[in-house]
Formats: structure tokens, sequence, C-alpha cells
């Protein structure tokens, strides 16, 4: 698999500014300006960025040694504490912390917010896993002022990208609000319309505003998984009449977390369910890999003829700024199984527990 550079942050002096960015491709545009009137400090400084990660990792550690959820909570909220509570549940289950995702403590670059309002967020990127995989974002997120600092989401992200430039962590970056309408859309509709776009492919009215089909990691993933899984459940073939499809929303109950990049376009991470359902003629048998989440996740539950999969995902795009003519881009995502069933679903997503903010 390829990698990102692991080359530590390239500094760009622009006016008065640093600005820090990673080299992965090009969806920043030119920078503009910079004066020194529109320059505020960060609302965190690094060596605190540096403590708030480590007690982050500490009890990422903790819980993953124990295989015990019960001990996420007082430094992971929302989609990731319900994704880590189910990869620790599947540890369980198979007795090793194999399928629990890794995140490395060491960090390329920390992105801070800037301003004096609440919730804030974080935005780090990790260092390439000692087997090779690729750097993660994580976002932690700060409730109210004198609430921690807790892990929100994290994604794998995407070889050969490139991540938009941010002010110096000296000065902080703006957080962007769901619906600021200073992007080519706001985040919010960004998200519902990537949705669509998954749902819909190329028949989306959405299409043209992102890049291409073949460029987006997550939906070439989908597209792969579709083309295998209509193949084995043919709905022509009369001893099979398979069913197969894809539903997504974003993930009930959260918000999505956003950071100004320096063009004036943003960066955002947003949770999204997804959900897989496979069905085959009634007195047929689906039968599900002996190891692995689903297995574990099943419960030993016996074949039927539908098995129902649920993934909690997580996308991070770059959303150009209003009047632009770049495409939206996904900059990384995350595909972590946390449902299974084999009975027929009853309508609405599959992963009915609350995700959190």
């Amino acid at each position: 698999m390829n990698i990102l550079n692991s080359s530590r942050t390239r500094m760009i002096a622009i006016g008065a500014v640093i600005l820090t960015g990673l080299a992965l491709g090009g969806c920043e545009s030119e920078l503009p300006e910079v004066t020194v009137s529109n320059i505020e400090s960060a609302a965190v400084t690094l060596d605190q960025s540096t403590r708030i990660l480590a007690d982050v990792n500490e009890v990422l550690s903790a819980a993953t040694e124990a295989m015990n959820p019960a001990l996420l909570s007082s430094r992971v909220t929302g989609p990731a504490l319900y994704v880590r509570t189910k990869q620790l549940e599947v540890a369980q289950i198979i007795g090793n912390t194999d399928l629990v995702t890794e995140l490395p403590d060491d960090y390329l670059q920390v992105l801070l917010p800037s301003g004096d309002e609440w919730p804030r967020v974080v935005f780090a990127i990790t260092a390439a896993t000692e087997d090779l995989l690729p750097p993660r974002l994580v976002a932690l997120w700060q409730e109210a002022p004198r609430a921690p600092y807790r892990l929100w989401g994290w994604a794998f992200l995407r070889p050969g990208a490139q991540m938009p430039n941010f002010a110096n962590p000296a000065i902080g970056s703006e957080m962007v609000a769901v619906d600021d309408d200073t992007l080519l859309a706001s985040p919010q509709d960004i998200v519902a319309q990537y949705i669509d776009l998954l749902t819909l492919g190329e028949e989306s009215a959405f299409a043209a505003i992102f890049e291409p089909a073949a460029d987006d990691p997550y939906r070439t993933l989908i597209a792969d998984a579709t083309a295998v899984r209509l193949a084995q459940f043919d709905p022509n073939d009369p001893l099979v009449g398979g069913g197969y499809s894809w539903s997504f929303e974003q993930a009930p109950g959260t918000t999505i977390l956003g950071m100004r990049a320096y063009s004036g376009g943003a960066l955002v991470i947003a949770a999204i369910d997804a959900t897989e359902i496979m069905s085959v003629v009634e007195g047929a048998f689906i039968n599900w890999p002996s190891i692995g989440t689903a297995n574990a996740l099943l419960g030993g539950q016996e074949p039927t003829n539908y098995l129902v999969q649920g993934f909690s995902d997580m996308i991070v795009l770059y959303i150009p700024p209003a009047g632009s003519t770049e495409p939206v881009m996904l900059l990384g995502y995350s595909h972590v199984q946390t449902y299974a069933s084999n009975q027929a679903p009853t309508g609405g997503n599959s992963n009915e527990e609350e995700n959190g903010q």
C-alpha cells in the first residue's frame, strides 16, 4: 500500500504568517495576502495540545489493554466512543485486540482553533503506523470551557491527497459552523449531498460538485463491494433470488466538525451510518465467515436468508470556498463494522444506538 510522505510539516512564509501543511497532492488554491491586522492567537497552545493528546492516548491505551470500554468515557465521546466501544466488545469476544484500530501517538501536524467560542475542535495528523498503514486524522472536541478535550472521531488519510494549508498553530484557525455560508455549500449541505451521491451514484444531482468517483477511495470501496455482492446475490437466479442494497445517513445525534483552511475553504469531518442488506429466497441460507467482526457481532446466531451489516464510518472532506471551481474532495475515511443481524430489517438504519454529539 502506498503511504503518505513521512517527512515533517513543510513551512511556507507568507507575510507575517507561517502556514503549515502536509504535501499530499493539490486541492488548495493560491494563498491570499495576509496583513497583521487579521492575526489572532490560538485558543489552545501547542504545549496544551501535547498534554491533551497524551491524556487521550493514555485512556485509549488503558481501555485497549484491558479490553474494557467502560474506561473510555473520560476522554472519548461521540462517534469515537460508539465505535471504540464496539471494537472492544468484539475484542472481548475473540480474545484479542487485533481488530481495534491503532491510533499512533506520534504526530506530523496539529491544527489548533482560534477564537473564544465553544464547542472547540483540535485536529491532529498522526504518523504512519509501524506496519505502514497511512496516517490518521483524529478530531478532538471540547464541549465547554472547563470540559476536557475528548476524542470525537478518526479517519485514515487518503494516500496522495493534499491537505489544505492552515495557519501556524501559534495563531490558530477559525472553526467552521455546520451552516457556514462562505463555502461552496455549507458543511451540513455538503454532507447531505455526499450521502445522496453514495446512494444514487452518478445519477445524483450533486455529482458534478464532487471529484470523480474513481478518485474517491470511499466510494470506490462501496462500489467494489457492491460489484462482488451483486454477482453473489443474483436476483435473476431462481435458486438464489438475491437482494442487495446499501443505505446511508448521517449518524443520528451527531454534528459536523470543521476548521477554516487558509484558502477560505474548510476541512470537515462527519459520521455516517452505512447499512448493507443481503437476502436470498426463503429456505436458502447466507453463510458468513466463522471469524472476524461480523461473526463476533452475530453472537452465535444461526444463518438465515438475511444478513444485515452496519458500519459506523467517518468521512473527511475539503470544501472549497464559495465561487471556487474546485471540486469537493474526500481527504480520508474510516469504515468500521459495528452491527450484524440475521433478521430482515424493520426500517431505518441498523446502527440504532446513540452516537453522541
